[in-house]
């Protein structure tokens, strides 16, 4: 045999034995025999006519229904909604919240992210079904009515705290923009909720602009993130939430998501029994019942009473007081007193806002003028006045005086919104507790004198500006002078001082006004 031969023959040996080595590797992993596989077949093929003949359990149907597709495949508008708007914008603004602000103001951003995960997830629901009726439309819509009164309560809550309140303003007015669903023009609702949250956020951004730039920056990133909401609804819901009209019904959509969430964790093993019940408590003997309790257990039992406990005690009286008697220290012995009956308590006097309403009045006695308790009248004259008579206003309410003539004096006292026009006067006109009061002077006044009041406007005339202006404990007062050369009706308003700073100088003590630059 040729050398050629032999080497063939050895080629052939070596790939018969790995081929062999392969088979018997097979074999030991449990390859299945023809015949095997062939019962194996006939085995399935008998297992799908059952099947297809009875429910199925585990195997699913060739045509998936319209319910997985939708849970599988996530909707292009709930993806861009993730992108753009929560992963854009939210996410970045919760952050930023957590990195500088307050508990309440990390709470209510919690609340905030919650009111935009819903929305997804309501977005998610309205691209996948077909519009349901205006009960299932509303059961929808629960979560987000439980979020926003869940930020409104918060909000109350922390009324008292002064370095975060206007932050959860800026969040508690804009908690309804997610209504935008309800709204054939979402666009406009949602500018408007950022326009009416923004109020209080120029307000934070004007307190804290030179303190910390975080809080400019913390307002500008939740109007970033309503504003980026609302041009994701021009685009994807211009006039309102958009249905998909070959979706499934809600209530089909809302199984088939549970089927799924609850076939995914159902792969676990399964949860442990419940504990044992504790074992019953003994009857309660009639012999224990009616025995009181006593020693330790009674004294606590009477502490946890708590303003009861002193419900019993009687006010002790001077005579029977042992430091004060030193008869009662000799014998040791207090009698029972059962002397001078306690006092009645003085019954609290009515509060004035609580008084019934007064007569109005309008009247002349002898030289004084008495208005009192007028309320909404707007046509009120005075008229035929004299140098020696006074008018005086007293609780007169919203109502205008009008005072034709020369006279002495007049007198403004607890006035709410009440405005006078007077000619010219003698002596002063005085106001006292007055707030939101207006006085005209179309003539001449020497003297103007204001105490204890909040808000007014004085309007001089060109004869009066003489006149001297006294306040105290006043606020927001300011007086309109005429503008020289213009006519008659234009005048320029200029505030009284309410700051004032004093110094010591050689020994006094010398009072000035202070000045705010730029």
């Amino acid at each position: 045999m040729s050398s050629q031969g032999l080497h063939s023959l050895t080629t052939i040996i070596k790939r018969l034995e790995a081929a062999t080595s392969r088979i018997e590797d097979l074999a030991a992993s449990g390859w299945p025999t023809s015949k095997p596989e062939t019962s194996e077949a006939a085995h399935n093929s008998s297992s799908y006519a059952a099947a297809t003949s009875s429910p199925p359990v585990q195997a699913s149907s060739p045509a998936a229904p319209a319910s997985v597709s939708t849970l599988q495949e996530t909707p292009k508008s709930v993806v861009v909604f993730d992108e753009v708007v929560i992963d854009g914008k939210v996410k970045p603004f919760v952050e930023l919240t957590k990195s500088f602000a307050g508990a309440s103001v990390v709470e209510i951003v919690g609340l905030v992210e919650k009111q935009f995960k819903e929305l997804r997830e309501l977005i998610n629901t309205a691209a996948s079904c077909v519009k349901p009726d205006d009960p299932t439309f509303q059961s929808l819509l629960t979560p987000f009515h439980s979020t926003i009164e869940a930020i409104n309560r918060l909000k109350e809550a922390n009324r008292k705290d002064r370095d975060w309140f206007t932050h959860l303003m800026v969040i508690s007015e804009a908690s309804s923009f997610v209504a935008w669903v309800l709204n054939s023009k979402p666009g406009p609702h949602i500018a408007e909720t950022k326009d009416q949250a923004l109020y209080y956020g120029n307000r934070v951004i004007k307190e804290f602009k030179e303190k910390d730039p975080r809080h400019a920056e913390w307002v500008r990133s939740f109007a970033a993130a309503l504003e980026e909401t609302r041009k994701y609804v021009l685009e994807y819901h211009t006039t309102g939430l958009s249905w998909n009209s070959k979706g499934v019904p809600v209530g089909q959509y809302a199984a088939s998501k549970s089927a799924k969430i609850s076939g995914a964790t159902s792969g676990g093993p399964p949860p442990p029994p419940p504990p044992p019940p504790p074992p019953a408590a003994p009857p309660v003997t009639a012999a224990a019942a009616t025995t009181p309790a006593g020693g330790t257990a009674a004294v606590f039992a009477e502490i946890n009473r708590g303003a009861d406990v002193t419900r019993g005690l009687r006010k002790v009286d001077k005579s029977e007081m042992t430091h004060k008697n030193p008869t009662l220290r000799a014998s040791s012995v207090v009698p029972s007193g059962s002397g001078s009956p306690p006092k009645k308590p003085v019954k609290p006097t009515k509060p004035h806002a609580l008084m019934g309403k007064k007569p109005p009045k309008f009247a002349l006695e002898g030289k004084a003028w008495n208005i009192e308790y007028q309320e909404d009248e707007k046509s009120l004259v005075v008229d035929g006045v004299e140098l020696n008579q006074v008018v005086n206003l007293f609780g007169c309410k919203n109502s205008v005086i009008q005072i034709k003539g020369k006279l002495n004096a007049v007198t403004l006292v607890n006035c709410i919104k009440t405005q006078v026009l007077v000619d010219s006067v003698v002596s002063s006109i005085s106001v006292t507790k007055s707030p939101s009061f207006a006085i005209q002077i179309t003539g001449s006044a020497p003297m103007i004198q204001i105490d204890s009041c909040d808000t007014g406007m004085i309007y001089l005339s060109q004869a009066s500006l003489h006149a001297e202006i006294t306040t105290a404990k006043c606020s927001s007062i300011n007086v309109n002078i005429p503008v020289a050369g213009e006519e008659e009706g234009v005048f320029e308003e200029q505030a009284l001082p309410e700051m004032l700073r004093t110094c010591v100088k050689d020994g006094k003590l010398v009072t000035t006004v202070v000045e705010h630059v730029g």
